[in-house]
């Protein structure tokens, strides 16, 4: 791999992979909705990207946008797909506005191939693993993320197929929990570990499903050793492969805060640990998370 287009690019992982692509000397181009001039783009991703604005409902118009840029892809070139949009956030809004994302990422792989790309990596969630358990066993979904993860199953089905027919190498990964080294992204398990280490009060998960806590530092080298090694229809899940519950894992991370001794629970195989396997990204790229997922050390 010596170039990588990524779409998402200001989220979080797309962010990070963009940053450490670059930092491996491998040509990025990242693909956004906002329009940053060339100081914010230097500020959000550092030095050496490319950055263009444009939105995934637009994304057939790639070709002409990158001949205007005069950014050749050449022949070894991987196409990274992590946008995805709901209505205030990732996972809400009705079905049809979760399934328009699925829409547009299939274009988008058509787009890769008529570029030039040699690889497309999507990217899904571990919600679809759920709902697809779910409906193979003919047992009610309802989780509140149920749009989310239907259209997620939807996008990945649907691009394999169009890959399959465009003659273009597809993989598919999933993700639990990724979290940047300082906690500076929203939501609920970001705010909370803030608050622990703030010293602060905070309220405990409601749940007890399986979480699969890893830094973004680990997820940028998963996807770069994906880039690299992954193989065609492959599905990844990038992870420690050692999952916790919420509430054990904040009580871990309070005591590993306070320099105090780390005692992980072990879980029952009826907790639905096969989904947090990476045998199979282990044995295809050689990826095993480095960082403590306790305290998240790294450079984001």
């Amino acid at each position: 791999m010596k170039k990588a287009i990524i779409t998402g690019a200001s989220g979080l992982v797309g962010r990070s992979l963009a940053k450490y692509l670059s930092s491996v000397n491998i040509d990025v181009l990242c693909l956004g909705r906002q329009d940053w001039n060339s100081e914010h783009v230097r500020d959000y991703f550092g030095e050496g990207i490319v950055y263009m604005q444009l939105e995934m409902e637009n994304i057939s118009l790639l070709s002409d946008k990158i001949s205007d840029l005069n950014w050749e892809v050449g022949n070894d070139c991987v196409f990274y797909n992590f946008a995805w949009g709901g209505i205030k956030g990732l996972t809400d809004g009705s079905f049809e506005d979760q399934l328009r994302n699925a829409i547009s990422s299939s274009l988008a792989i058509k787009v890769a191939k008529e570029i030039g790309c040699s690889k497309f990596v999507n990217s899904g969630t571990l919600e679809e693993t759920y709902a697809q358990s779910h409906i193979a066993s003919g047992s009610p979904y309802s989780s509140a993320q149920k749009n989310y993860a239907i259209a997620k199953l939807a996008c990945r089905d649907m691009c394999a197929m169009v890959a399959y027919l465009e003659k273009i190498d597809y993989i598919h990964t999933r993700l639990s929990v990724p979290l940047s080294p300082d906690l500076s992204a929203g939501g609920f398990i970001s705010n909370t570990l803030r608050k622990i280490r703030n010293k602060e009060n905070y309220e405990p998960a409601k749940n007890n499903q399986l979480y699969d806590v890893i830094s973004t530092t680990d997820v940028a080298d998963a996807y770069h050793l994906i880039g690299l090694h992954g193989k065609n229809k492959a599905d990844y899940f990038i992870g420690s492969g050692n999952p916790t519950k919420l509430n054990d894992y904040f009580t871990n991370f309070r005591q590993a805060d306070l320099g105090m001794p780390v005692e992980e629970k072990s879980y029952s195989s009826s907790d639905n640990l096969s989904f947090f396997s990476t045998k199979l990204l282990n044995s295809d790229t050689g990826f095993v998370a480095k960082t403590n997922k306790f305290n998240l050390t790294g450079v984001n």
